[in-house]
């Protein structure tokens, strides 16, 4: 038979297959004819000729049997029954079904989740033109020992001159900045960058075009959205005039919607090729290079390296122990995720083993109680294989059902996800199920079908039937290393939720740790304005210093507000600056170590209103004008290390924020954290503002109140409008600012202490599972016990007794994986250590409290036996 007769007969078979079974009882019937005729025609008498064909081919129920056997059609036949065998038998045991499907939702859902965030953050392609070949540029320090993701602008002109790999070089920096429009302002993330910027990625505008070589702070392109939001539609943006910074721009392009790089950019405004930073020492730039086709990551670093070395025989006190490096632009954005989104995943990936592990369990229980099943089964000649086979399909049904529910979960806890988010994960916006996810949660459940059915499937396939046969359950009699096995599975479970638990416990305890912290200053009851006025000119720099200082005085006065103040710098602001500086007077200064420091430039006031102490001199005051002497602060980091014991009142400082002139020291401030709480109090450099007009327009104004900050907003923003309603602003509070610069630790800790809390769900069940069977095996046993006077609570006790053997087991196993790990969590930790002694304590007494409590309920049961029944039982 041809092969395409055999899938056309197999599929009509399939199709019809009452009419194939009577269709082979009639050949079946014929041939049994058949054969009598002709061993009568031998002279066989009708019986004797009946009996010779039945020892020649068996019965005709078997004759149908093997004739129905042969065929593909046949092997698809029994699957479909096997299959509905296994829906029949899940649909009879809705406890088991029930449980077993919502165990692998929750670790399906939790691993879909977070494999949807690493595939879009760390695994997908860069949405943007040849993007495998686009880099970063940055400059590795030797006095730091560490890579800053700048370059000078010096430098970069070298690169783009002389790196014959790199085929464009863009250098670009900005940030958030007021955006003055027509008839108002707002604050927008604004890029400036030369021309080449558009070249590197092989931009394409939606409307207008890309700014040239010539249109240097004259010329601007906005993001889709910006135009939209602003000016209606992409077209009509085009020609508008936009300011930054009191620069006029003209918009000659609308960029297309899927592209704000970097840092979701929505206006990038054009600089000159020819980079305005001619200092070798100040990293004012950001570079980023489209590389030659067919040059590498490796071929670019050598050129570099090599580029490096001629530059520092060149200059040899600024580019000493200076190396540029390249990066590319995937690492570079998703560098400092990927540690979390990898811990992370791996914590999923935990919290899926236990479940499997736990439906592995409660697959070996449904096999022991199907032990008579499976032994008569083999004993009517069943192979192994058609033993093993329902239990797959079972595993294989549940996990198929599991998964399906947890991509059902995973939409909703990837909003949450999501939410709960760093807000600068890179690339957040992009993330969303696709194909990629759908298949991998497929796998997930066929590999988690796999995991949990193996190990039930060759047990049963192992089954001796005259063994099983003589076992009962209910007088205790089991398979020989069932319960060791059933212990051990839970006994596994405890051992990964005590992993999962301490490291949740770290994670918090880091999160409690930076919450309790002296930050140097008070956050309380403080109301934070971003606020940025336009200015582009010294004498409108002049000015807005002038009109910030009369706007303090009017908003001192206004209801609920104590006092008020303006800084460039606030700690946990979005931006400052730091640097090098000098002193005289002081201590001998290391030329290869100079010292470092925070800069602020602050309005007088500014102390007080931050709850930052004064320990020796002055504050600024009103007299320390742009006219007057040059004076500073110096935080006790900076008296320290740069004065040492001495009287720093009076000593001369000075540093490179924006003059070389020397400042009088005038007081001595405590130290704060800057940039978050998991820092150290570092050294600080308090300036005038009036005095450094060039960072008075673009400030925080804070101020301390005596009601809930927020409530102030409308009254704060009606006095900034009335002094200058072309000042872009926005609101939020101290204490808002302090927590997002705590958002990475506080993301992982509250993730891992979900999945630590659903391992401690998966556990309880497991142990519940294990010792509520041991309980209805044994009930003959505990019967008679009470029979011959056994207490109660003995009862009781050997029950829960076997529930703590379990999990102090599983306690010391998790204590020895804990240690083994304690390298993993290491980095992410502060002012905890990772043996951290009151968290595995209190891990291991809450596993071993969830352990009793799910021992409990089938520990009273057995107290309930009846001595009666349980002997009537018999």
């Amino acid at each position: 038979m041809s092969l395409l007769r055999q899938i056309t007969y197999g599929v009509r078979a399939l199709l019809q297959r009452g009419r194939r079974e009577r269709d082979v009882a009639d050949e079946v019937s014929q041939f049994f004819e058949d054969a009598e005729a002709e061993w009568r025609e031998r002279g066989l008498s009708p019986e004797e000729a009946r009996r010779a064909v039945h020892r020649e081919a068996g019965g005709m129920a078997a004759a149908r049997e093997r004739a129905n056997e042969y065929g593909w059609e046949n092997g698809v036949k029994i699957l479909l029954d096997d299959v509905r065998f296994a829906i029949r038998q899940l649909w009879k045991h809705p406890a088991f079904t029930a449980t077993a499907v919502l165990t692998l939702a929750l670790g399906i859902g939790a691993n879909t989740a977070i494999f949807t965030v690493v595939e879009r953050v760390l695994l997908a392609p860069l949405p943007y033109n040849n993007a495998d070949r686009l880099a970063l540029l940055k400059t590795y320090r030797s006095q730091l020992g560490r890579a800053i993701p700048r370059v000078t602008g010096p430098d970069g002109a070298d690169i783009r001159g002389q790196a014959k790999s790199l085929k464009v070089v863009s250098l670009y920096g900005g940030g958030n900045l007021g955006v003055q429009l027509a008839d108002h302002a707002a604050f927008a993330t604004v890029t400036t960058a030369d021309a080449n910027f558009g070249r590197v990625f092989g931009l394409k505008p939606v409307a207008g075009r890309l700014y040239g070589d010539s249109e240097a702070k004259r010329s601007a392109m906005v993001s889709e959205r910006f135009a939209t939001d602003n000016f209606g539609t992409v077209q009509t943006a085009v020609g508008k005039i936009l300011r930054v910074e009191g620069e006029p721009a003209e918009i000659v392009g609308v960029l297309p919607a899927g592209f704000d790089y970097p840092n979701g950019t929505q206006v990038w405004v054009a600089t000159s090729l020819s980079p305005e930073s001619k200092s070798r020492t100040a990293f004012n730039y950001k570079a980023v290079a489209l590389l030659q086709e067919g040059s590498g990551p490796h071929q670019v670093q050598a050129e570099l390296q090599a580029l490096s070395k001629q530059l520092e025989a060149a200059y040899p006190k600024e580019n000493k122990g200076k190396v540029l490096t390249v990066v590319p632009l995937k690492e570079a954005l998703t560098g400092d995720a990927k540690t979390t989104l990898i811990f992370l995943w791996g914590a999923a990936g935990l919290i899926l083993l236990i479940a499997c592990v736990n439906v592995m369990h409660l697959e070996l229980v449904r096999g022991m109680e199907r032990q008579r099943e499976l032994a008569i089964r083999r004993a009517l000649g069943s192979s192994r294989w058609r033993v093993m086979r329902p239990v797959f399909l079972e595993s294989l049904l549940v996990a198929l059902m599991g998964g399906l529910t947890g991509v059902a979960l995973a939409f909703p806890a990837l909003k949450v996800l999501v939410a709960l988010a760093p807000k600068d994960l890179p690339r957040a916006a992009e993330i969303a199920p696709n194909g990629w996810v759908l298949g991998f949660a497929l796998v997930l459940s066929a590999g988690t079908a796999l995991a949990s059915a193996m190990l039930p499937a060759l047990r049963a396939a192992k089954v001796d039937p005259a063994e099983a046969l003589k076992c009962d359950s209910s007088r205790g009699i089991t398979r020989k290393g069932s319960g060791r096995l059933r212990d051990g599975l839970v006994v596994a479970e405890v051992a990964a939720t005590f992993v999962l638990a301490v490291g949740a416990s770290l994670l918090l305890r880091t999160v409690m740790t930076l919450n309790v912290r002296d930050m140097g200053y008070e956050t309380r009851q403080m109301l934070v304005v971003d606020a940025d006025a336009p200015a582009k000119n010294e004498q409108d720099h002049l000015q807005a210093a002038a009109m910030f200082e009369r706007l303090f005085g009017e908003l001192r006065q206004l209801p609920g507000v104590q006092r008020a103040a303006g800084v460039m710098g606030l700690p946990t602001g979005n931006y400052g600056s730091n640097g090098y500086y000098e002193s005289s007077g002081g201590l001998p200064i290391d030329k290869d170590h100079q010292p470092w420091a925070n800069f602020s430039v602050v309005s007088p006031g500014y102390f007080g209103a931050m709850g930052v102490p004064l320990k020796r001199g002055r504050e600024f005051s009103q007299e320390d004008t742009h006219d007057n002497g040059m004076v500073a602060v110096i935080s006790e980091a900076v008296a320290k290390q740069s004065f040492g014991d001495a009287d720093p009142i009076g000593k001369q400082i000075r540093c490179g924020l924006d003059s070389d002139k020397w400042m009088t020291v005038v007081g001595v401030v405590g130290d704060v954290r800057q940039e978050s709480p998991a820092e150290l109090p570092g050294p600080a450099l308090y300036m005038p503002l009036t005095q450094h007009p060039f960072y008075a327009n673009q400030i925080h104004i804070v101020l301390r109140t005596g009601v809930k900050p927020l409530s102030l907003m409308n009254a704060v923003d009606a006095k900034i409008a009335q002094a200058n309603p072309l000042i872009a602003r926005r609101y939020t509070t101290m204490d808002s600012m302090l927590d997002k610069s705590m958002a990475t630790e506080t993301f992982r800790a509250v993730l891992l202490s979900t999945f630590a809390g659903v391992g401690l769900l998966l556990a309880m069940l497991g142990v519940y599972g294990t010792v509520a069977y041991s309980v209805a095996q044994r009930r003959f046993e505990f019967g008679v016990r009470m029979a011959f006077g056994a207490e109660r609570r003995t009862i009781l006790w050997s029950v829960l007794k076997h529930a703590s053997r379990m999990a102090c087991i599983g306690i010391l196993l998790g204590g020895v994986l804990s240690a083994v790990s304690a390298r993993l969590v290491e980095s992410m930790l502060v002012g905890v250590r990772p043996t951290d002694l009151v968290s595995l304590v209190v891990v291991s007494m809450l596993l071993l409290l969830t352990a009793l409590t799910a021992a409990l309920a089938p520990g009273w049961s057995a107290t309930r036996v009846s001595p009666v029944e349980a002997l009537r039982a018999e």
